[in-house]
């Protein structure tokens, strides 16, 4: 009993292994591209997909999880939901509509988890600008200057710059250690405020001088962000009302109508109605959710 336990133990560590090797390769890959040709958007699915489950916290949880993992698990759940809808229902279209449905909610739940850290990111800037400035002033090696911003700045920033002081220290490449922190970064604003640290760095620069010049650069940024965010807004409320709207009509039909869900359930004519409901359902919620990187 021991030893089939063991085996199956081996197995699952191998499994990690292989599917971390996997990840990992794929970054190393995608580092070689950006290194050839500069920030592209032209990246991978599996890529894409390997940096919304990073963000999202899902490979902390959940040790080796990548993109082919997370693909295979979710065919798995999408078959077996198909199923149970179908054998539910009866209804061949109604199983297709609720497959639609759940490929839809997994992408915008990594989606919503991924836009959290990218918010957690940004709302950190500004204190770690100031951190730096300030300490700055009696402190003029990079490295001892971000780590000391540590005890101040929070997640997700923190493990960035952690991870870098660490690089950095370990392998004692500096210009190295802020190419792969910078590799790492999705944010264009976090990532380009890196990329101005580095070349302070590299020539010895005023970095009080240099933090003043990014803040000001910033602060421009983030008062066009929120007119930005005011208009999303507003453009998410007006689909609401419409969602609302049409959810009222529904349930007038159904009051008119008492057979109105058999009608729906049980003849094709009601199935395709369903179905093109959950399509226009969707979408809206898609354009709601990724409305910020829209605009």
């Amino acid at each position: 009993m021991k030893g089939s336990t063991d085996k199956s133990e081996a197995k699952v560590s191998y499994l990690i292994r292989w599917l971390n090797k996997r990840y990992y390769e794929r970054k190393q890959k995608e580092k070689k591209v950006q290194e050839s040709l500069g920030n592209h958007k032209n990246i991978s699915f599996l890529y894409r997909l390997d940096l919304m489950l990073e963000h999202s916290g899902i490979r902390n949880i959940i040790r080796g999880m990548n993109a082919e993992l997370y693909i295979i698990c979710s065919i798995v759940v999408y078959a077996l939901v198909s199923i149970f809808v179908y054998h539910l229902t009866d209804s061949f279209l109604i199983a297709v509509s609720a497959l639609f449905v759940l490929i839809s909610f997994s992408y915008i739940v990594l989606y919503i988890l991924s836009g959290i850290y990218y918010s957690g990111l940004e709302k950190e800037l500004m204190t770690f600008l100031n951190l730096v400035e300030n300490f700055s002033k009696t402190e003029k090696d990079i490295v001892q200057i971000f780590k000391k911003t540590l005890f101040y700045i929070r997640e997700p920033l923190k493990t960035l710059v952690s991870d870098f002081c660490n690089e950095a220290e370990s392998s004692g490449n500096i210009q190295m250690a802020f190419d792969n922190i910078i590799f790492r970064i999705e944010h264009v604003k976090c990532r380009e405020i890196m990329r101005n640290f580095q070349v302070c760095s590299k020539y010895e620069a005023n970095y009080d001088t240099v933090v003043k010049d990014i803040r000001a650069s910033m602060i421009d940024y983030l008062e066009i962000r929120n007119e930005r965010k005011s208009i999303i807004n507003n453009a998410r409320a007006e689909i609401v009302i419409l969602v609302l709207a049409a959810a009222g009509i529904v349930t007038l039909f159904s009051e008119i109508t008492s057979d109105l869900p058999n009608l729906l359930m049980g003849t094709f004519i009601g199935n395709i109605i369903i179905f093109y409901c959950c399509i226009v359902l969707v979408i809206c919620f898609v354009l709601m959710i990724t409305f910020d990187k829209r605009g």
